[in-house]
């Protein structure tokens, strides 16, 4: 029997049909995301159980998130765990808000990138640099660190500020690295000249330029810019950093119960705006993405500028050497401002900054093409976190990673077992680690470094264990035989220290540290 459809019917037949294929679709991009989200999940629960993550991540496409999860504790004396909302130092991501800061006085025409940055400071001391060759490092501008550690060493309680930057500069006499425009070299000096230029031309403070300027306007509620010898803490939400004090250390402590005179954490009296020192959430982040590129914050053509790879003064781009991280050596890369683009654009234009102070590491991604995102705010300087973070790139992309897991130190375990366990016990678990070389890591420079520890500290007996340790396990170093000389040498055993010295000149005769002990302390 033949049945004839009217046209509504046959409308009708068309509407259903619709809907069942869009059903179909729905259910197979839901699946999608739930593979996407389960494939997440396994990849940061794993490394949670590698014990390499303590913060927050969040993965988001097309502004909607795909994933977001915290792990750890924001205090852990107190067992307060990270969560969303948790504010963490975020280093070196702070120099995209200050390139988007300068780019804005740029769009309001009130400066231009090719002023020269003396136009704004007459005294500053290297008048060919121009705007443009600092937001590039291509300044030829000496780091932070060679600028502050002579003048920490000399004032170890003095908190210097951004308007200390030029008189230091000019008080060391330090010459460029190389002619402006003609290298690269990262110097954090360069972003924290350009938060004291956005304070010469708005004058206001720089933390308060960011909060009307970008915070406010991005949604970042929560998000601030730590001043010079302010404490970051008297904000709710803030995590503690951790880090472990030195390499004998048997657990991680507070960074900011670390000793004022204490190396690692000189840079608390440096200049805290422009290269670091925004505290920010992964929700917050989130919202600055949505806002960088819906143009609240910039013009699409400044946008642009800013993700666009830098140049040298003959206009050709820089291209960078792969960075280093803990574990390998991630792809080659262009300076943008305030962030890296890659070379590799097999999965689209991919923009990344991270950072890393003691006790912190801090990471972004943004995928300019397929508009994806990907946050790791870490409170506990977990090693393996640069590496992994372009492992959930690859994973929301399609592809099957792998957790890659940092090397142990092996000077650290060395030195643990040989507080606790004494030095035979020590001894054996050291060669019994070293060949694993898949899990452990020892160099001469680390358990140098522990041998003077101990020796600083006044554990002396543990000093002369870790050096003959030491030139046990690097019998070809003369450095290594040149300290346990001059341990031995302070602790009073001449003879022992005069054969460490001929040693040490026996592998290298050139070692004129060597030469010098050794001639002392024959005509002593």
């Amino acid at each position: 029997m033949k049945i004839k459809l009217t046209a509504f019917s046959a409308a009708w037949l068309r509407i259903a049909a619709f809907f069942v294929v869009f059903s179909l679709c729905s259910v197979a991009l839901l699946s999608h995301a739930q593979e996407r989200e389960k494939a997440l999940d396994d990849f940061f629960s794993t490394i949670n159980r590698n014990g390499e993550i303590s913060g927050s991540v969040l993965v988001a496409e097309n502004g909607k998130v795909l994933y977001q999860r915290s792990f750890g504790y924001a205090d852990a004396e107190h067992k307060i765990p990270n969560a969303a909302g948790t504010l963490f130092q975020t280093a070196s991501v702070s120099k995209l808000f200050t390139a988007i800061a300068v780019l804005q006085l740029y769009e309001h025409k009130k400066l231009y990138l090719n002023d020269k940055f003396a136009k704004y400071f007459p005294d500053f001391p290297y008048p060919g640099v121009t705007i443009y060759q600092i937001l590039a490092n291509t300044s030829g501008i000496p780091d932070v660190s060679d600028v502050f550690v002579p003048l920490w060493r000399s004032n170890r309680d003095t908190i210097f500020t951004i308007n200390d930057l030029i008189p230091a500069l000019i008080h060391d006499k330090l010459p460029l690295n190389f002619p402006p425009g003609t290298n690269w070299d990262y110097s954090n000096t360069n972003y924290s000249l350009l938060a004291l230029l956005v304070e010469k031309i708005c004058g206001e403070k720089y933390a308060a330029y960011l909060s009307k300027n970008v915070f406010i306007p991005a949604g970042m509620k929560s998000t601030f810019q730590k001043t010079s010898g302010s404490d970051p803490y008297a904000h709710p939400n803030v995590a503690y950093n951790y880090a472990w004090p030195s390499i004998a250390s048997l657990a991680p402590a507070r960074v900011d119960s670390f000793a004022t005179n204490d190396f690692k954490v000189n840079y608390r009296t440096w200049p805290s705006e422009g290269d670091a020192n925004i505290y920010t959430s992964a929700s917050d982040l989130a919202n600055f993405d949505q806002a960088l590129f819906k143009g609240r914050l910039l013009k699409q053509k400044n946008l642009n500028l800013l993700f666009c790879p830098t140049t040298s003064s003959k206009g050709k781009k820089i291209t960078l050497n792969g960075l280093e991280s803990e574990i390998s050596v991630l792809g080659d890369f262009y300076w943008a401002f305030g962030n890296r683009i890659d070379v590799d654009s097999t999965l689209g234009k991919i923009a990344w900054e991270s950072g890393g102070l003691p006790g912190c590491r801090a990471n972004i991604i943004q995928n300019l093409t397929r508009h994806q995102l990907l946050i790791w705010l870490d409170n506990k300087q977990s090693p393996s976190a640069m590496d992994n973070i372009f492992g959930a790139l690859n994973i929301i992309n399609g592809k099957t990673v792998q957790v890659k897991k940092a090397k142990k130190q092996l000077a650290a375990v060395y030195a643990r077992s040989l507080i606790t366990e004494g030095e035979d016990a020590a001894f054996a678990k050291l060669i019994a680690l070293a060949p694993d070389t898949t899990n452990y890591s020892l160099t001469q420079n680390e358990i140098n470094d522990l041998g003077y520890e101990f020796f600083s500290n006044n554990k002396i007996d543990l000093s002369m264990q870790a050096f003959r340790a030491a030139v046990y396990m690097f019998p070809n170093s003369s450095n290594l035989f040149n300290s346990y000389g001059e341990i031995l040498a302070k602790s009073g055993r001449k003879e022992a220290a005069i054969t460490m010295y001929q040693k040490s000149l026996l592998l290298n005769p050139d070692n004129d540290d060597s030469k010098k002990a050794l001639n002392q302390l024959k005509h002593k």
